[in-house]
């Protein structure tokens, strides 16, 4: 009996864990992440904007959010001839075009713009701190509006903690998925996003 009740009672919880036990509030067509930010080393932009794709990937769904295919996002990306390197197509018309080519109810777009690790003597130890801006565009397809457009948040990672890791290049990467985090944080709620 006391088995059942555990397993009763771990079930009951995990239900209630659930946002929205599974209501779809619409399909969200994530643009892949571009980085423009001017560094150098391309492992650490590709991983920097991977490190958003994969944040958008994970916590859209767990906001009750269905992710339009990646294949159609790319589809609509090669319809309308667009390459979202070039910094003249990081419009808030553009980005409406390639969610309504996906057939999206929203359309996120994500640029790294600019990316930093900055060193902080403390008394007995040295923190790093990562800190990246990115450009967040997210856009109600069906209404045209924009609940973020182009908006540079600046997103930071560390900083003011003891910790094993101090590589300024993974706190810088995982920076610029906390900037998406806090710019999204309103369209997410109820869900908190980590």
């Amino acid at each position: 009996m006391h088995l059942t009740n555990r397993l009763l009672l771990i079930a009951t919880l995990a239900l209630v864990s659930l946002p929205g036990l599974g209501a779809v509030r619409g399909t969200v067509a994530v643009i892949p992440t571009v980085n423009g930010s001017g560094e150098k080393w391309g492992e650490f932009k590709q991983r920097q904007a991977g490190m958003i794709d994969d944040w958008a990937t994970t916590h859209l769904p767990a906001a009750c959010y269905a992710l339009t295919p990646r294949d159609d996002v790319r589809s609509a990306l090669r319809a309308l001839a667009l390459d979202m390197t070039d910094e003249e197509n990081w419009r808030r018309s553009v980005v409406l075009e390639v969610g309504k080519k996906a057939g999206a109810d929203f359309v996120l777009f994500c640029a790294v713009t600019a990316t930093e690790q900055k060193r902080q003597k403390r008394t007995w130890y040295e923190d790093v701190e990562g800190r990246t801006d990115v450009r967040v565009w997210l856009l109600d397809v069906k209404t045209g509006e924009a609940l973020l457009t182009g908006k540079t948040v600046t997103g930071r990672s560390g900083g003011n903690r003891v910790s094993l890791d101090n590589k300024g290049s993974e706190r810088q990467i995982q920076a610029a998925a906390n900037a998406v985090r806090d710019a999204t944080r309103d369209f997410l709620a109820p869900y908190k996003a980590k």
